[in-house]
């Protein structure tokens, strides 16, 4: 580092300001405070700012405050300025240059089949320097890249490689909650997710389940890991077995916020409370559960969350689903088609000639149906084509 940006450096941050104000970006997650020599920007006006990256055009959040009262004692940078109409029009112009550059900036990583995805192009509002920010899983190599950019766009360049996490928070979405996601609304930085966090929320390990839009672990498994610890200190870890009033059983499941556990064996299942799990509880590692009988009697199921000393607590509420037998509706008639009511005259007609054929049959067949009890007699219609047409010749 040189000595000049050192001294540079020093001046800017001996410079106080006695006004901070509080700014928003376009496409920016949070505000971002700069100092100022006086209390004159109000909320909704438009300034000029000096960031890092240059000269850009922000809104004020809210008004200007005063340091001395709030004890803002970071560094700050400068507001320049009020943005005047020449500002607003030199910043709906960059909007286009924008578009053109990113163009550019594609059609020359397409060229050079670079391993990179570009997302967005950014210019100062002087247009002295543009900024490309890109996707990409390892390191690319883009120095060709940058001499070939820099003879088109003619201004400085700067290309800035992002994650996953980083994209989500530029682009929004919407999360499985509903809601916009938290990395775009307000979170300012990202937090460290791991999957104990998951673990300790008892929750099933399926990573796409506990994916963000990104493709990571959900920020919001970190909202809640603190208490869950609290809540699941001193307690056995699940699908451990324990004894409890003499019996030996596996804990299936827990409910942390219902306070209520699930222990099972082959005989019984019980849900206790986590504090019976705590102090009556007693942990059964390395023990090896005799194998079930094979009988069809099912489990006895027992629940002990009920407490006579609270009365107002509520009734336990099973979370399985009741079995339900649907009945099969009875199958309908098909109604009968016009067209084949010539094929009903025969069929009458067939089943006439049959009568006359059983009346003509020996006498021993009718005695057979008449031991036979009227509510054993079915009523079948026999259709025989060839045998009744043998017949009627015999008869002849």
């Amino acid at each position: 580092m040189s000595t000049d940006y050192k001294e540079t450096n020093e001046q800017e941050e001996a410079v106080s300001y006695p006004f901070s104000v509080a700014v928003r970006f376009r496409d920016a997650a949070k505000p971002y405070s700069f100092g100022a020599m006086n209390d004159t920007v109000k909320k909704g006006d438009y300034v000029v700012v000096e960031t890092a990256q240059g000269l850009e055009l922000g809104k004020a959040e809210a008004d200007a405050m005063s340091i001395e009262k709030y004890k803002l004692t970071m560094p700050q940078k400068p507001v320049i300025r009020i943005a005047g109409s020449a500002d607003l029009a030199a910043y709906e112009a960059n909007g286009m240059h924008e578009a053109e550059a990113f163009r550019v900036c594609a059609e020359e990583i397409e060229a050079l089949s670079l391993n990179m995805n570009l997302l967005s192009a950014k210019y100062t509002l002087d247009r002295s320097k543009v900024l490309f920010i890109y996707l990409a899983e390892q390191r690319v190599d883009f120095r060709e890249l940058l001499k070939h950019l820099g003879a088109r766009l003619h201004c400085r360049i700067e290309l800035r490689q992002i994650g996953e996490r980083d994209k989500a928070k530029m682009v929004g979405g919407i999360g499985v909650c509903g809601m916009e996601c938290c990395c775009r609304r307000f979170k300012n930085r990202f937090d460290v997710i791991s999957i104990n966090m998951a673990k300790n929320q008892l929750l099933a390990l399926n990573t796409e389940k506990l994916s963000g839009m990104c493709g990571k672990l959900m920020c919001c498994l970190k909202y809640e890991d603190d208490d869950y610890k609290e809540l699941t200190e001193g307690l056995p870890k699940m699908g451990s077995q324990v004894e409890y009033e003499g019996s030996v059983y596996r804990i299936t499941a827990m409910n942390v916020m219902n306070e209520e556990a699930k222990l099972e064996n082959h005989e019984q299942v019980i849900f206790i409370t986590l504090k019976d799990l705590r102090e009556k509880a007693i942990s059964r590692k390395g023990f090896v559960m005799p194998k079930r009988a094979e009988t069809n009697e099912p489990k006895t199921v027992i629940n002990k969350t009920q407490r006579k000393e609270n009365p107002d607590q509520p009734v336990h509420v099973s979370m399985e689903l009741p079995t339900v037998r649907v009945k099969e509706p009875a199958p309908q008639k098909r109604p009968e088609k016009r067209e084949n009511a010539p094929r009903r005259d025969r069929r009458d007609d067939s089943r006439q000639n049959n009568r006359r054929q059983d009346n003509n049959r020996p006498q021993k067949h009718n005695a057979r149906r008449q031991e036979t009890p009227s509510s054993e007699v079915k009523n079948v219609t026999v259709r025989t084509f060839g045998r009744k047409k043998k017949e009627q010749e015999e008869n002849k």
